[in-house]
This record gives structure tokens, C-alpha cells and sequence, in this order.
């Protein structure tokens, strides 16, 4: 029997697909998500990787990210952003005897300080062998030379777990501003919480909104709560915010 063929994939012409050019052929699976910082349609390489980019949307110290910035050559030390430094690389590296060897970081991050942060998602239970660690640690080494930060950020690979569960919820609402609660819904906020309300179900039924709010009021600093650890619902833990956002500083929190 034939072996099958694949050809080229189409309409992603109009999307970020970053230095890597991900999931160029039929052969392979592409994720692809929509978001403000990086100014629209991104293609990513695994639902892993859709979460963390809802989480830098999210996180307030995060201004700016892409998807597979540029490459680390390994030999060289050297940092490629597009095909053509790649190609001109592996002509070095092969003159003088040698193959090129490249890394590229998931994302690419731009911190509100300005500092700038290479990326790299992981699974839980699929962190690479022990060559692949070296790896790792070596172009982190090199990454910090040329001034970047290098960043691991391990996602659970349980669907149960709240991260899962919460960071879409909460992408969908960063992304509908225009149905965001009004200012003075904070007066309401504070006045309930002096009558003892704890739970997300107490405002929620305070304030007569029902459990598709929720992350309305998470993502427009109305409330706070623990997202990481506590999946959304009435009995979630919940507080006043008071128009501050430090509970969606997801990045440097799940940071390895």
C-alpha cells in the first residue's frame, strides 16, 4: 500500500504562526486562538499551549507576547528570528565542521518593566527526558546572555483540574469589555462584604447576577479570587478587589 501524502495547509496565511511556522502540513494538528496583545489570530502546536496564551492575556505585568519568537542555536550562542539568520547559521556552523542546533521557545514575552522573557510550555506528566532538560537549561544560559528571561510554565494535564476549567472561562470575558459590570457596582461589592458575604455565590446573589458573571467580575477587578487553585462556582472563596488585578499575575506565579 501507498504510503499517504500530505500537502500544504491553507488559510493560515493571515495568522502568527512565529519563527517556527507551526503546523505547516495535514500531517500535524494546529491550535489556534484569538487574542488582544499579540494583535489578533495566533496558530499554536497543542491546547497546552492555547491556555497559556488566555493565561498571558490575562495576566496584567504581561503588555505583549508572540508565539515561537525566534530560534536559540545552540553551537553558536546565537539568537535567529527569521529563516534567512536560521539558514546563515547552519552555513557557519557547517563550515567549521559542525550542524546546527536549534531551540525555539514557545513564547516570547514583554514584561510592563520592559524586560523581555522567552517562554516554554510543558505538560505535567511530559517534561522531557533528561537530555532534553539539558537542553533546555543550556539555552537558558544563552537566552540570558542576549538579555531575556527563560521561563518554564508547566500546565496540568488533567481536564478537572481549575486551570482548565477557569482560564477559558475567564479569556471569553477579558475579551467582551463591552458587557463588563459598571463602575459603581463596587459600592454594592463592599456593602455586601460588610454584611459577610465570602463565597462567589454570595455576591453573585447580592447583586442578583447569575453564575455567567463570574468571570465578568474577575477579569474587570470587581472581585478577587484564588484561580489557580479554586475552580469557579458559588462556593468558590471571593472577595472585593477594588479595581486590582494581582490575582490574574498567573505567569510569574506558575513559573519554574
Amino acid at each position: 500500500m501507498k504510503a499517504p501524502t500530505y500537502g500544504k495547509r491553507g488559510g493560515l496565511n493571515g495568522l502568527d504562526r512565529g519563527s517556527r511556522k507551526v503546523a505547516h502540513a495535514f500531517g500535524k494538528g494546529t491550535v489556534l486562538t484569538h487574542s488582544m496583545k499579540p494583535k489578533g489570530g495566533i496558530a499554536l502546536e497543542s491546547e497546552s499551549e492555547r491556555l497559556v496564551a488566555h493565561m498571558l492575556n490575562l495576566d496584567p505585568d504581561v503588555v505583549s507576547y508572540s508565539a515561537q519568537p525566534f530560534a536559540v542555536e545552540l553551537t553558536t550562542s546565537s539568537i535567529a528570528k527569521n529563516d534567512e539568520e536560521k539558514d546563515a547559521l547552519r552555513a557557519r556552523t557547517k563550515q567549521r565542521g559542525g550542524k546546527a542546533v536549534f531551540y525555539t521557545p514557545d513564547f516570547g514575552i514583554v514584561w510592563a518593566s520592559g524586560v523581555q522573557a522567552a517562554v516554554e510550555v510543558k505538560l505535567d506528566r511530559f517534561l522531557g527526558d533528561a537530555e532534553y532538560q539539558r537542553k533546555l537549561k543550556l539555552a537558558g544560559t544563552i537566552l540570558l546572555g542576549h538579555g531575556y528571561e527563560f521561563l518554564q510554565l508547566v500546565m496540568p494535564t488533567d481536564w478537572r483540574h481549575p486551570l482548565r476549567t477557569n482560564l477559558p472561562l475567564l479569556h471569553q470575558a477579558n475579551m467582551r469589555q463591552d458587557i463588563w459590570p459598571e463602575p459603581d457596582i463596587g459600592d454594592r461589592i463592599l456593602e455586601l462584604q460588610e454584611a459577610g458575604a465570602t463565597t462567589m455565590g454570595d455576591f453573585l446573589g447580592g447583586l442578583a447576577l447569575d453564575a455567567r458573571m463570574s468571570p465578568l467580575l474577575l477579569v474587570s477587578g470587581h472581585l478577587e479570587a484564588n484561580v489557580v487553585e479554586q475552580a469557579l462556582c458559588y462556593a468558590t472563596p471571593a472577595g472585593p478587589a477594588f479595581g486590582d488585578l494581582s490575582h490574574l499575575n498567573l505567569v510569574r506565579r506558575l513559573a519554574q
